[in-house]
């Protein structure tokens, strides 16, 4: 007759794996009793909300007729021949008569059938740090040593450095894997130890720092290893651990960042859950039947239960995510007939249990879903407020598309286009401006409201810098008391019998704030309309352009003309506002002069100048560098020290002049990291390529930590896709066109001459447009003019097919 002595359970691919041991009287003369050993799987039912047997013939996996046969551990490991993970069980048999102990270990092939492993005998019975591993491998400990074996090994296999095991598990790494944590006694003194991490596959050992430091490893009693990775000759890896201490500890590259206190004492094990909501519970069993689960983002209690014979952890519901199956102590003799299958969000079933017994949630817990429910109500609030900023920005956008539909069609018609006021747009200048002494002079003509200048720039000098193949040219300027202007620009002017090439070259301006010392750092304004200020501060246009049509000839001088837009003559109209060109000065561009390195910034060589030719080179490099903008965060702790990483590990410089500013002094970037809160910040950065820019992100995300999340920020634009591309087509093409028309002619002066031979071109060819049917002027060629023409109805007739087709699109 057999009887059941004991069942132990296992979750495979969402059930429940049960083996199950039953011993017998044998037919021989001495009667001497047998065992056997079988498995069966039990499947959970929504209907009738509790586990049913799948097969009720149970598979047998070894049967011996004169020795007791126990279970020992199971577990599932990864089958390296398989390639998938199996559910594992090591056997014990034992005879009376004997003091040795034999074990096997088997993997479940199928549901019916069994695969040994490996078969070998001990003179002592296993009982410490007993784990199946990937292979499968068995490994334990006895008396200081650590014992493994598998297929592979033919026979047991014994670590030859002595050590006291605190963890044996597995690291997810690439190649090494299975390791060994604990303290091993020194050489040279006996009485001090070391904590060491011995990977058994290759023999090597490491300092155990990288996991945790050695002050932890005395208390801990069971750890988790969420992730590894191997870093030059350590490891950065992220561990949760639990002490005797009743505590919870999270590791980060061997440095503690969150501690939470336990409930109970003696903690056995860790496990992770993904539940539904993506919010992880971290579940932690203890010696007693007690079990208790903390939120893994917050690292607050969530739940705790008591009476728990065993904890299984999969998906029994089939729904994608893991659910825990709490198994409870029960006088039935059915393996699972009082247990509590949940994972705290969108799942409870439970079955011979009371409703009082569900949770057992002490007032610690139930502050901390109090603090839960108060953190999701700002972050919901945080949200909405977001979704706000987004629709008021896509409004903007929308009103901004609208309006360039109806300046292109207004171009194209012939018709005047009337601009309305920024006040009617809510846009804000991004100057300061005196509102008193401005509001005075203020009127509107044509639906645009201007303040016209009466005196010119006040121009303090100009510089140049050549950086690669980039031509920065820089003019420093300060508008007087009573002067307002708008459209500033500036473009370089060549003698095209020097260069051959187009008289005036195609030029990207930017208008930057002059930093004064230890001042608010430059922000680059992308403001096609921006007025300069009338306090009399400081601004410096700064205009890029390609240098390399400039030094075919060697050395060239290039005059300076900056634009703008400011009151005529006393004799026009009242609140007319004109287009005036002034001679800012001339550069001299050198072949020689270049290559010696004489053009190119001392900045970023020298981080500690603090004068203005320092300052002059910060802001050629923020005219030309491309910036992108990173947001970093944190939600569960404090960042990381960005700024010291740029400073200590990359050996990056601080600017003297702007201390908000880094530089790298092995290539052309810059850096600025600017923390809001001690959870979330900002990093620009400013580079010249993508290539640098994805280098310096690898060594980036290889530094921060698991928990931080890095977010790029993209700036808003006007244009996009084949309409911006259109667009900029135009505009080449008027002005290289312009160009050939007026170096037909009998040349360009230079200087004040020059300004003014195209401001009377350029009348001369509006008054043509309008006198279709008249004879065109002798001083342009008709052929020439004709082409011209052409060309720029061709480019504008695209620029408009582009918009109209991305309209629909936006």
């Amino acid at each position: 007759m057999a009887a059941e002595r004991c069942v132990k359970m296992l979750a495979v691919k969402g059930e429940v794996l049960a083996f199950q041991c039953k011993s017998f009287s044998s037919k021989t003369r001495d009667h001497r009793k047998g065992s056997e050993v079988s498995f069966y799987s039990l499947s959970f039912t929504r209907d009738s909300q509790s586990f049913s047997v799948r097969d009720r013939n149970p598979s047998l996996i070894h049967k011996d007729s004169s020795a007791e046969t126990d279970v020992v551990h199971c577990c599932s490991a990864l089958d390296i021949q398989q390639r998938q993970k199996v559910p594992c069980v090591l056997l014990r048999l034992c005879k009376k008569r004997t003091s040795a102990f034999k074990y096997m270990l088997y993997s479940i092939c199928t549901s019916t059938e069994a695969k040994l492993h490996a078969e070998f005998v001990l003179p002592y019975e296993m009982r410490d740090n007993i784990s199946i591993l990937l292979g499968p491998t068995l490994i334990w400990s006895h008396e200081n040593s650590v014992f493994y074996t598998s297929s592979q090994t033919r026979g047991v296999k014994e670590v030859p450095v002595p050590i006291t095991v605190n963890f044996i598990g597995e690291l997810p790494l690439h190649q090494r894997k299975l390791v060994v944590q604990g303290a091993q006694n020194m050489p040279s003194d006996q009485s001090k130890v070391k904590n060491i991490l011995y990977f058994i596959e290759d023999g090597r050992t490491l300092n155990s720092v990288c996991l945790v430091p050695d002050a932890y490893s005395s208390v801990i009693r069971c750890m988790l290893v969420l992730s590894a990775e191997e870093v030059h000759a350590g490891l950065r890896s992220a561990v949760l651990a639990a002490t005797s201490m009743k505590q919870l500890v999270r590791f980060e590259n061997g440095l503690p960042l969150d501690v939470c206190l336990l409930p109970y004492e003696q903690p056995l094990s860790i496990r992770v859950i993904h539940t539904l909501k993506n919010d992880d519970l971290v579940v932690v069993t203890f010696i007693e039947g007690n079990v208790c689960a903390v939120w893994k983002d917050t690292f607050q209690m969530a739940g705790c239960w008591t009476g728990v014979r065993l904890l299984l952890v999969d998906d029994f519901m089939g729904c994608g995510t893991d659910q825990m199956l709490l198994v409870f102590e029960s006088s039935s003799a059915e393996p699972l007939s009082s247990f509590l299958l949940t994972d705290l969000c969108a799942v409870t079933y439970s079955c011979g249990r009371s409703d009082g017994e569900e949770l057992n949630t002490s007032d610690a817990a139930q502050e901390n879903h109090l603090l839960m429910v108060q953190a999701l109500e700002s972050r919901l609030q945080s949200g909405l407020s977001v979704l706000e900023d987004l629709q008021r920005d896509v409004e903007v956008k929308d009103r901004l598309l609208q309006q360039s539909l109806v300046a292109l069609t207004d171009l194209v018609s012939g018709r005047e286009h009337a601009i309305s006021s920024p006040e009617q747009e809510g846009l804000v200048s991004l100057w300061d401006e005196d509102d008193d002494d401005d509001g005075a002079g203020d009127e509107e003509d044509d639906g645009m409201q201007t303040e016209c200048a009466e005196a010119p720039l006040k121009l303090h000098r100009v510089w140049q810098r050549v950086i690669g193949q980039s031509l920065i040219v820089g003019v420093v300027l300060t508008s007087t008391n009573n002067t307002s202007v708008m459209n500033i620009s500036a473009s370089i002017v060549l003698d095209s019998h020097q260069t051959g090439a187009a008289p005036v070259l195609n030029t990207k301006t930017v208008i930057l704030p002059y930093p004064v010392a230890h001042g608010p750092s430059p922000v680059k304004i992308r403001r096609s309309d921006c007025s300069a200020d009338s306090s009399g501060s400081r601004l410096a246009l700064v205009a890029v352009t390609d240098a390399a049509p400039l030094l075919t000839s060697g050395c060239v001088r290039c005059p300076i003309m900056l634009h703008y837009s400011s009151k005529e003559s006393p004799g026009s109209a009242a609140g007319e506002c004109a287009r005036v060109s002034q001679h800012c000065g001339e550069i001299s561009l050198d072949l020689k002069d270049i290559s010696m390195g004489k053009l190119h910034p001392r900045l970023l060589q020298e981080h500690r100048l603090n004068t203005d030719e320092a300052r002059e080179d910060l802001l050629s490099l923020l005219a030309l560098l491309d910036v992108c903008f990173f947001r970093l965060e944190c939600p569960g702790h404090t960042l990381v020290d960005v700024q010291g990483w740029l400073q200590e590990s990359l050996h990056f410089e601080r600017l003297e002049i702007d201390p908000r500013f880094t530089a790298d002094p092995s290539s052309v970037s810059l850096f600025r990291w600017e923390q809001s809160s001690p959870f979330q910040g900002v990093l620009s950065v400013y580079c010249r390529d993508e290539l640098s820019l994805l280098h310096f992100l690898h060594a980036l995300c290889d530094f921060l930590p698991v928990s931080h999340d890095l977010q790029p920020l993209e700036r808003p634009r006007l244009c996009a896709g084949p309409l911006a591309q259109t667009l900029q087509t135009e505009i080449h093409t008027v002005t290289q066109e312009a160009s050939s028309v007026l170096r037909s002619d009998e040349g360009v002066r230079r200087g004040e001459a020059e300004s003014q031979t195209l401001h009377t071109l350029r009348e001369e060819w509006l008054k043509e447009r309008g006198r279709c049917n008249e004879r065109l002027r002798p001083l342009l060629d008709e052929t020439r003019y004709s082409r011209l023409i052409e060309r720029m109805i061709h480019a504008q007739l695209d620029a408009d097919e582009a918009a109209l087709i991305e309209a629909p699109r936006l």
